[in-house]
């Protein structure tokens, strides 16, 4: 089955309880992204990466990925709320006002990347990493409102969340779960794509086998053969 890289800007959740083989299916996405990606470790202090995951394998260059404490990735909502009370006091459109508070609600880093970005061309790929570790900052309208912004602005939401997702996961446009427990077992697990988007690059609902997508099976047979 070949897949092509995503269409447009879009976000995708992909969930399951094996965190390493997660992270070599969304890296295999990312890095063959033509727009790019930027790679985010969710981590509290203490916390280290997963020595079989794409990152500590050297995979992803130092320049594009970092650790986040969850802390420094919660909403900024007194930010965003400033911003209304100022719009009101200046009659600004309602829909303007609601469209900027909500960029100035994302966390700073995340204001400097979007900003840093060209404007047009392919969509950016930002991966969040252990995406449920910001489960205790994000509520269902911050997580909505967070989506929406960064799709808005033209990238490609990739929050990989090590855990069972809730209905909240239904938020995200595209929504595949990864059973599989184990790294090694990747070539018996299907993906199962629980919610498809129109800009991909999985268009069609129902289980995939992973050796059936060339750029994961790539992705994870090497990933297994040199572990």
């Amino acid at each position: 089955m070949a897949v092509p890289p995503f269409q447009g800007p879009t976000s995708v959740i992909l969930h399951g309880p094996c965190a390493p083989l997660l992270g070599w299916v969304a890296w295999a996405f990312a890095s063959g992204a033509p727009g790019g990606y930027r790679w985010t470790e969710v981590s509290s202090p203490g916390q280290t990466l997963d020595p079989l995951g794409p990152v500590a394998r050297g995979k992803v260059p130092k320049a594009q990925w970092g650790f986040r404490d969850p802390q420094d990735l919660r909403p900024d909502n007194a930010r965003a709320n400033a911003a209304i009370t100022a719009g009101l006091r200046s009659d600004g459109e309602q829909t303007e006002l609601e469209q900027l508070a909500d960029f100035l609600r994302l966390p700073e880093h995340t204001r400097r990347l979007i900003s840093s970005l060209p404007v047009g061309g392919p969509p950016f790929v930002l991966v969040v990493s252990h995406g449920q570790r910001l489960l205790p900052q994000y509520n269902i309208e911050a997580t909505r409102a967070t989506i929406q912004t960064l799709v808005a602005r033209g990238l490609v939401l990739f929050n990989v969340f090590s855990a069972k997702a809730g209905d909240a996961r239904f938020l995200f446009q595209n929504v595949w779960r990864l059973d599989a427990d184990e790294l090694r077992s990747w070539r018996t697990a299907s993906l199962d794509v629980e919610q498809a988007g129109p800009s991909g690059p999985i268009l069609a609902k129902g289980p995939v086998r992973l050796t059936d997508l060339p750029i994961v099976a790539s992705a994870l047979t090497e990933a297994t053969s040199s572990a």
